[in-house]
C-alpha cells in the first residue's frame, strides 16, 4: 500500500481502536466494579448470618448454664448443697463437658458455705456481700458477669442464681477456654477477627488480631447502636472527617463497610456485651477475581475479533479507494491521450493540406511536361527517353505522397480504411525492399522466414505496409552493426495470420514495456523520434481487427508480433 494510503490506514486503524477499546475499557471497569460490589454484598450477607448464628450460640451457652444452676437450686436446699461431699458429687455429675471451672454455695450474708474447684485456698474466708454481682443476684435472681479478676486474680466469667427464697446463691465459673472457642468458627478469611466487648468497650474474649482495646472507629460503632434492640437501616456513618462507611442493619445487627474491611456487630446478653466480627474484603474476593478474569478474557477476545474485523474492513475499503483512484488516474491519462491525439490530428490535417497544394502544382507541371514531350523531335532532344521516365517517376512519387497525405487526413478525420485482398508475404517483401539498402549500409542482415501457402486476407495494404515499415526502421535503429533482423510469417490456427519482427539489439527496459505504444513516448535520443510511430502502428493494427504485442527475447533484443484475422471477399462483413 502506498504511503498516502498507509497514513490513511493508520489513522482509521487508530480511530477504530479507540472506538472499540474505549467502550470496552468502560465496560470492563463497570462490570468489574459491579462484580466486586456484588462480592462485597455477598460477604456482608454471610457476615450478618454468621454473627447472628454466633449470637444464638453464645446466648444458648449462657442460658444453658443459667438454667442448670436454676434447676439445681430448685432441687436442693442450702442444707444439702452446703455439705462439701454433696457439692463434690453434684459438680462431677453436671460438669461432664468441663465447661464449668468451679461451684460456689454462698449464703445470703455473702459468706462462702461450700466450694469445689481449683481455687479453694485463695477463696477461704472471702465475703461477697459487697460485690455488685452478688447484690444483683439477690435482687434479680440471676446474673452473668463480665470478665473480671475477683479474689482469684484471674480473668473469669461467672453465672450465679439464687433460690426462690433468696436464702443462698449458687455460682459457677465458666471455662474461659471453652467460651472463647465459641468464636473460633466466626472468623472469615485468614485476616479476620472476632471478639466480645462490654458496654465500656473492654474485651471479654481475646482478639485474634491481638487487640487489647477498641480503636476510635470500633468504639464509634459501639456507641452508634448501644442498647438498641432493633436498629433502623442507615445509609452512612462518618468514621473520620475524611472517611465514610456505609452500614446495613438487620434487626440488631450492624454491618459496616469501611475502607478495605467489613465489621459486623451484634449485642448479646441482653445488651450487656457486643459481639464484633471483622473480615478483610481482600480475603473474600477470591471467587470475584476468577469471575473477573473470565469476564475480562471474554471481553478481550471479543474486542480482538471486532478489531480484526475492523482492520479487514479498513483494508477492503482502502483497496477499493485505491482502485477507484487508479481508475480515475487512468481515465485522466486517457483524456490526456485523447487530447494529444486530437492535437496530432489537427496537426496532421494542417500538414496534409499544406503538402497537397505543392503536390498538385508538381502534378500539373509534370502533366504539362508529359503533354509537351510528344511535340518535340526525339532526334533533337538529347536523353528524350530519360525525360519521359523521369516524368513517370515524378508522377509515381507524387501519387505516393498523395497517398501519405490522404492517410494523414484519414487519421485526423478517422476515415474508414480501404480494404483489398493482400498477400502478406509479398507485402512484407515489398516493405523490406524500401529499407534493404539502409540495412546494408548499417551492416544489418535481414533474414526472411516466410511460411509457404499463406492464405490471402482482406486488409488495407498501404496502412499495413506503413506498420511494417515502422517496425523495420525501429529494428535497424536499435541493432548495432553486424546485427540481425528476423522477419517471420506463419498461420496461427485457421483464422489468424502472424507476422514477427525480431532483432538482437538492446531490447526494451521492463518498465517501458507497458508504455511502448503510448503516444509521444520514445526511448530514442532527443530530436531522433517523435514517439508517434508505434502508437500509429498500434492504432492501424487495431482498426484492421488485429493485435500487436511486444516482448524481450531471451538472448537479447525485442520481438514485435502482429496477428491479423484471415478475411476474404466472401467473408461476411
Amino acid at each position: 500500500m502506498n504511503s498516502p494510503y498507509s497514513k490513511i490506514w493508520m489513522r482509521m486503524a487508530v480511530a477504530f481502536c479507540l472506538l472499540i477499546t474505549v467502550p470496552v475499557a468502560i465496560l470492563v471497569l463497570v462490570t468489574t466494579n459491579s462484580l466486586r460490589d456484588a462480592a462485597i454484598d455477598k460477604t456482608e450477607v454471610s457476615l450478618g448470618r454468621l454473627i447472628e448464628h454466633k449470637k444464638d450460640v453464645i446466648t444458648l451457652f449462657l442460658e444453658e448454664k443459667e438454667d442448670l444452676l436454676t434447676m439445681l437450686v430448685g432441687m436442693y436446699p442450702i442444707s444439702y448443697l452446703g455439705r462439701q461431699e454433696n457439692l463434690d458429687k453434684l459438680f462431677i455429675a453436671v460438669n461432664k463437658t468441663g465447661s464449668i471451672v468451679d461451684l460456689h454455695v454462698i449464703d445470703s450474708s455473702g459468706a462462702q458455705v461450700a466450694y469445689v474447684g481449683p481455687y479453694a485456698q485463695s477463696l477461704v474466708g472471702k465475703s461477697y456481700y459487697n460485690a455488685q454481682w452478688f447484690q444483683e443476684v439477690l435482687i434479680k435472681g440471676s446474673h452473668v458477669s463480665d470478665v473480671f479478676l475477683g479474689f482469684r486474680n484471674v480473668p473469669h466469667i461467672v453465672v450465679a442464681v439464687s433460690d426462690p427464697l433468696k436464702t443462698y446463691v449458687l455460682r459457677a465459673t465458666i471455662n474461659s477456654e471453652q467460651f472463647n472457642n465459641l468464636l473460633l468458627s466466626s472468623q472469615i478469611g485468614p485476616h479476620g477477627d472476632s471478639f466480645i466487648v462490654n458496654r465500656e468497650g473492654k474485651l471479654q474474649t481475646p482478639s485474634r488480631a491481638g487487640l487489647t482495646e477498641l480503636n476510635d472507629e470500633d468504639r464509634l460503632l459501639l456507641e452508634h447502636h448501644e442498647g438498641t434492640a432493633i436498629v433502623k437501616r442507615e445509609e452512612s456513618v462518618v468514621v473520620h472527617s475524611d472517611e465514610k462507611a456505609t452500614t446495613e442493619h438487620f434487626d440488631a445487627t450492624s454491618i459496616v463497610t469501611r475502607g478495605e474491611s467489613i465489621v459486623a456487630t451484634r449485642w448479646v446478653k441482653d445488651g450487656q456485651w457486643c459481639l464484633f466480627v471483622k473480615a478483610l474484603i481482600e480475603d473474600s474476593l477470591g471467587p470475584f477475581y476468577k469471575v473477573r478474569n473470565h469476564v475480562i478474557l471474554v471481553i478481550f477476545g471479543t474486542s480482538v475479533v471486532f478489531l480484526a474485523i475492523a482492520l479487514l474492513f479498513i483494508n477492503y475499503l482502502l483497496q477499493r479507494i485505491e482502485k477507484e483512484d487508479r481508475r480515475r488516474v487512468e481515465l485522466g491519462h486517457q483524456m490526456v491521450q485523447m487530447e494529444k491525439m486530437a492535437t496530432v490530428g489537427r496537426l496532421a490535417a494542417g500538414i496534409a493540406h499544406e503538402i497537397n497544394n505543392p503536390l498538385q502544382m508538381i502534378t500539373s507541371q509534370a502533366g504539362w511536361i508529359s503533354e509537351l514531350l510528344p511535340e518535340e523531335d526525339p532526334e533533337k532532344v538529347k536523353n528524350f527517353e530519360e525525360y519521359k521516365k523521369s516524368v513517370e517517376q515524378i508522377r509515381s512519387h507524387v501519387r505516393r505522397a498523395g497517398a501519405i497525405t490522404h492517410r494523414l487526413l484519414g487519421f485526423s478525420r478517422k476515415i474508414s480504411a480501404e480494404k483489398q485482398n493482400v498477400k502478406i508475404n509479398e507485402l512484407v517483401e515489398e516493405t523490406i525492399s524500401f529499407v534493404e539498402k539502409e540495412a546494408e549500409y548499417n551492416h544489418v542482415s535481414i533474414i526472411r522466414k516466410y511460411a509457404e501457402g499463406l492464405p490471402e486476407t482482406m486488409v488495407d495494404g498501404p496502412q499495413l505496409q506503413q506498420v511494417f515499415l515502422n517496425l523495420l526502421n525501429n529494428a535497424i535503429d536499435e541493432t548495432e552493426q553486424g546485427g540481425v533482423i528476423e522477419v517471420r510469417t506463419a498461420v496461427e490456427g485457421s483464422k489468424k495470420l502472424l507476422v514477427e519482427f525480431a532483432d538482437n539489439g538492446h531490447g526494451i527496459k521492463p518498465e517501458n514495456l507497458q508504455r511502448i505504444f503510448d503516444p509521444f513516448f520514445t526511448t530514442k535520443d532527443p530530436g531522433k523520434g517523435t514517439g508517434l510511430g508505434l502508437y500509429i502502428s498500434y492504432d492501424i493494427v487495431k482498426k484492421l481487427g488485429g493485435n500487436i504485442k511486444v516482448a524481450n527475447r531471451t538472448g537479447g533484443g525485442a520481438i514485435f508480433t502482429i496477428t491479423l484475422p484471415i478475411l476474404n471477399l466472401s467473408s461476411p462483413r
